[in-house]
């Protein structure tokens, strides 16, 4: 107990020392810059689903037989890794040139330079079920759990004029995925 009352007044000494140094330094305001930057919550999208190369098929062109035809279609997929669970649903923006007869398709286009194109033909784009999505537009909200998810579309050529012609049907198309 005599140890704790030699304490205290030795305490209030110090307290009254740093008083008293504090009164001796200078109490120009000091600057402090912070920096940093607020994301929103996303989606890593997969390396796979950022360049793909999808070979939509080799047909003949008398199986466009009437305007409206339709190839098989070829299956993509969109890879979204590693989402977080403040995000619930993501939208998907398909963008590049629209067919000069039905704006909703994807014009063919000459991506490798060496010409010789079909003509008749556009690249129609196909939610998973089967439902069209027009090039240019947002397209509806897909349901996002956390972790990993695979958004699947669907390409597949279609007569806008008859007869179609043979020839290179390519074509590029993007895509922007926003999240919710």
């Amino acid at each position: 107990m005599k140890a704790a009352k030699k304490l205290v007044p030795l305490l209030l000494a110090l307290a009254g020392m740093h008083s008293a140094i504090a009164d001796d330094i200078d109490s120009g305001q000091v600057e402090l810059d912070m920096t940093g930057t607020i994301v929103a919550e996303s989606c890593d999208i997969d390396t796979a689903s950022q360049n793909q190369t999808i070979h939509i098929g080799d047909f003949s062109a008398g199986i466009f037989k009437n305007v409206g035809d339709t190839s098989e279609w070829k299956q993509f997929d969109i890879k979204l890794n590693n989402c977080t669970s403040a995000i619930s649903q993501s939208t998907v923006a398909f963008s590049g040139t629209s067919d000069g007869t039905d704006p909703s398709l994807l014009a063919l286009s000459d991506t490798s330079g060496g010409g010789g194109m079909a003509s008749g033909v556009a690249i129609e784009l196909l939610d998973s079920s089967m439902n069209t999505i027009a090039i240019n537009s947002t397209d509806n909200a897909y349901p996002i759990t956390q972790g990993n998810n695979d958004l699947t579309f669907r390409l597949r050529y279609k007569a806008t004029a008859v007869p179609v012609t043979p020839g290179n049907a390519s074509s590029v198309l993007y895509f922007d995925v926003s999240y919710q």
